[in-house]
């Protein structure tokens, strides 16, 4: 039996933003739900091939498109990524799209910092084969630069994914438990690679800027090496 890479979206947020437009355009009422041969026939397949499958599946990984009924149609984030009239505008919502599938996610938290030959590494030592690993690293960088995700600080509110894992998963869901109660609702977390930072919200102007002027004179001492 082939070793397989554990799923990711097969191809660019850029192309599936493309293909999203296409999809728009072809029908007028976004809330309208879209059955299967209607999206091929929107992304001009002729039939539901093993290309078709992995492009769609990109698009809902990425959240562009959402489960509606027996359908799909364009999600709130794909919505908001093609009614954006400047790249200010969108930037967010694409980045709320990039970290959607769990294992961008995942390298975002842990090594968004890392080159892409030590991506490939850490991709390898998760499962992934060679081409896999090499794959994934080339997307999650090039959705990257696309979405800048480097300059992201503090993780967007996403909606968390593979929860049914927990039904056969005792520790998972044992940690999931100790997460939510220790969750706080004025309180956003971000997982790091040593563990969890948590920032309050509501905080002003001028106290947002010494956090981050804060930050950036301890980062000598946060950032390992």
């Amino acid at each position: 039996m082939n070793k397989r890479s554990p799923r990711f979206p097969f191809v660019l947020l850029e192309e599936a933003v493309e293909l999203l437009r296409k999809l728009d355009a072809y029908q007028s009422d976004r809330s309208q739900t879209l059955k299967r041969p209607e999206i091929l026939k929107a992304l001009d397949y002729a039939s539901l091939h093993g290309a078709a499958v992995k492009t769609i599946g990109a698009m809902r990984a990425y959240d562009l498109l959402e489960k509606n009924g027996e359908g799909l149609r364009i999600s709130p984030v794909g919505a908001a990524i093609l009614d954006a009239v400047s790249d200010e505008q969108r930037r967010p919502h694409l980045q709320k799209a990039a970290l959607s599938p769990l294992t961008f996610r995942s390298l975002w938290r842990t090594a968004r910092h890392k080159t892409r030959p030590e991506l490939i590494e850490l991709l390898l030592s998760r499962g992934f084969t060679e081409q896999g690993a090499k794959r994934a690293s080339r997307i999650y960088r090039k959705n990257d630069e696309l979405a800048g995700l480097q300059t992201l600080e503090l993780e967007p509110e996403l909606p968390e994914r593979g929860l049914g894992k927990e039904k056969r998963n005792p520790c998972a869901k044992k940690r999931a438990r100790r997460q939510n109660a220790d969750a706080q609702p004025n309180m956003l977390r971000l997982p790091l690679s040593t563990g969890v930072a948590v920032v309050p919200k509501g905080i002003t102007k001028e106290e947002f800027k010494l956090l981050m002027e804060t930050l950036r004179n301890w980062r000598g001492q946060l950032v390992k090496g």
